[in-house]
């Protein structure tokens, strides 16, 4: 059997295919990114301003859908200055959710007590 008939079906991104940027529009945006993930030790999250700069570029120059950045993955909850914040949100976040899930936890055995 030969490899052409083994031929894989690949998929397309999820949010479908955009253009080059040909005339060059936000190659300074590029510039700032990459120069920031080499300085940075290829950690994105210290280039976030760089990431939205250039996603904001594309988006004005209609080389990519005007989408919520939120929605991209670099909405407010996730700006973090640095890995401490990033953590203490987190750490925030993991407490929310146990205060809620005891607090559903008493109101089920309170609701038990009272059918008894």
């Amino acid at each position: 059997m030969s490899n052409r008939s083994k031929q894989s079906s690949s998929k397309g991104p999820d949010k479908g295919a955009f253009p080059l940027d040909h005339f060059h529009e936000c190659d300074n945006e590029a510039k700032q990114y990459n120069q920031c993930i080499q300085k940075h030790e290829n950690m994105p999250k210290r280039c976030r301003k760089y990431q939205v700069d250039y996603l904001q570029c594309r988006m004005n120059n209609g080389l990519m859908e005007k989408e919520d950045l939120s929605k991209l993955g670099l909405g407010p909850e996730t700006s973090w200055e640095t890995e401490e914040q990033e953590k203490q949100f987190l750490f925030d976040k993991i407490n929310r959710m146990k205060t809620k899930a005891m607090e559903e936890v008493q109101k089920k055995t309170e609701q038990s007590k009272q059918q008894v």
